[in-house]
């Protein structure tokens, strides 16, 4: 599968000296082509835009759409309140703007929203929270629950992945230090084991900002008890079910609040598969692109 770069590179929001871009992949003669905005993985704690799965790449030309990968500031700099205004804020950005930017080539009413683990999460955030909603959302084996048994559990490192101490991380675990909205996963950038440190401490809602003490002011950040009163849209979810980063138990918990509110939803709940399986240059979706398309 040949290598997909990104066609332009513009910036959603600015925040003082801080620019939070979105990379945007066009495909050749787009006409109203629908988006597919897909936010990345890393607990929202690392990770940045230029990890798009193969698939998502690839599928801009086989499926006719405009995906857009965009960053978003890192906790615990931030909390998830903060990250949720940046998804706002892109996807308005994408509404309001974009349209000038790539002309007649894009149909920004046709939004889907996708990520993957972190990036699911905030998926399903903007299917909760985001007006109107999108049309369609994908969420890959997303985090649900930052208050649920699998993030409130110290969780084991698998071998051979770096268990990083607290003194090594105390640079990124300060809330004060500068807000950053990108991470690399080299020796070179160590933020990149904050994943690893958070399942290791099951501290993921503290990192977020989320209280442990206050169930109300938690209540907004935990999917499945906010899908009746705010529902979601058409939602295809893809989990393995050895999955060792985020527990499957999460997205079944989700389908199986949407399922009992009667919404639309496909699971497609994969044997045996851990984290990051979707992110071979030779893995393919035929069913979720169908289900995605067919809503846009």
């Amino acid at each position: 599968m040949a290598s997909i770069n990104p066609t332009k590179t513009v910036s959603y929001k600015n925040i003082g000296d801080l620019s939070i871009p979105m990379d945007i992949y066009i495909p050749k003669n787009a006409h109203k082509a629908p988006i597919l905005l897909w936010f990345h993985g890393g607990g929202l704690l690392q990770g940045r835009r230029d990890t798009i799965a193969p698939h998502m790449r690839a599928g801009v030309e086989k499926y006719k759409y405009i995906a857009i990968s965009a960053d978003y500031r890192l906790a615990p700099q931030v909390g998830v309140a903060e990250i949720l205004e940046d998804v706002r804020d892109c996807i308005a950005f994408i509404r309001t703007e974009l349209p000038s930017i790539l002309g007649h080539s894009v149909d920004v009413s046709r939004l889907a929203v996708s990520g993957s683990s972190a990036g699911g999460y905030l998926a399903l955030l903007a299917g909760l929270y985001v007006d109107p909603k999108p049309k369609v959302i994908v969420p890959i084996y997303p985090i649900t629950d930052p208050l649920g048994t699998f993030f409130t559990t110290p969780q084991s490192i698998p071998e051979g992945k770096h268990a990083a101490s607290k003194d090594e991380m105390a640079a990124y675990l300060d809330p004060n230090a500068p807000v950053t909205t990108s991470s690399g996963r080299s020796p070179a950038d160590p933020r990149g084991y904050m994943y690893n440190y958070m399942l290791r401490t099951a501290t993921l809602a503290q990192l977020l900002g989320i209280p442990l003490n206050n169930a109300s002011a938690a209540a907004p950040y935990r999917i499945s008890r906010n899908i009746q009163s705010h529902g979601l849209p058409p939602t295809y979810i893809i989990h393995g079910d050895a999955d060792s980063a985020v527990g499957v138990e999460q997205a079944d918990e989700v389908v199986g609040a949407m399922v009992g509110c009667g919404l639309i939803v496909e699971y497609e709940r994969v044997h045996g598969e851990d984290h990051l399986f979707d992110d071979k240059v030779d893995y393919e979706n035929g069913r979720l692109y169908g289900f995605v398309m067919r809503y846009l």
